[in-house]
């Protein structure tokens, strides 16, 4: 190899090298594990022709050594598998180092999503012909972190079971 053929390749490779070092750099932070939500309570807030609101309360569980600065919440909540309501919330509130919150996110259900809903759980207990069973939930979404640098967004997933009219499904 020539010395500019040299020279040309040393060049490539350190030009080709900078983004890489840049991208190592930027993952040195702690990594952030994934908190845990569950679903506190669901309450109407309001109802009109064409959707209803509620308000969620979520509960959330950091596994981390470190506070979570929650600056914003999104979901989708569905009720024993069919979509029922999404929501937001702009909370600004820090979780700390292995502790818990609850938060409250405001979510809109159409009322063709609810009614479908509604009739599908009165379907399934008449042909069960038993009472009423608690409600299956899965929620999905982001949460969004402020703090530490620059904003992230950790995915969320959640299920359970919703007890309508107290915990012995009366």
């Amino acid at each position: 190899m020539t010395r500019s053929q040299t020279t040309l390749f040393s060049l490539l490779f350190f030009t080709l090298s900078i983004p890489l070092l840049f991208t190592g750099c930027a993952t040195l932070g702690p990594d952030v594990e994934e908190p845990t939500l569950s679903v506190t309570d669901l309450r109407i807030q309001e109802v009109k022709p064409l959707e209803a609101i509620f308000m969620l309360e979520l509960r959330i569980i950091n596994p981390n050594d470190f506070p979570l600065d929650i600056r914003g919440v999104n979901c989708d909540l569905k009720l024993d598998g069919n979509h029922f309501a999404t929501g937001i919330s702009d909370v600004q509130q820090e979780v700390s180092a292995f502790g818990t919150a609850t938060i409250p996110v405001t979510v809109y259900a159409s009322m063709f999503d609810m009614v479908t809903s509604v009739i599908q759980v009165l379907q399934e207990a008449d042909q069960q012909n038993a009472p009423a069973k608690p409600l299956r939930y899965e929620l999905a979404g982001k949460i969004r972190l402020g703090g530490r640098g620059t904003a992230n967004t950790l995915p969320f997933q959640s299920a359970g079971e919703l007890f309508l009219g107290g915990q012995d499904g009366r």
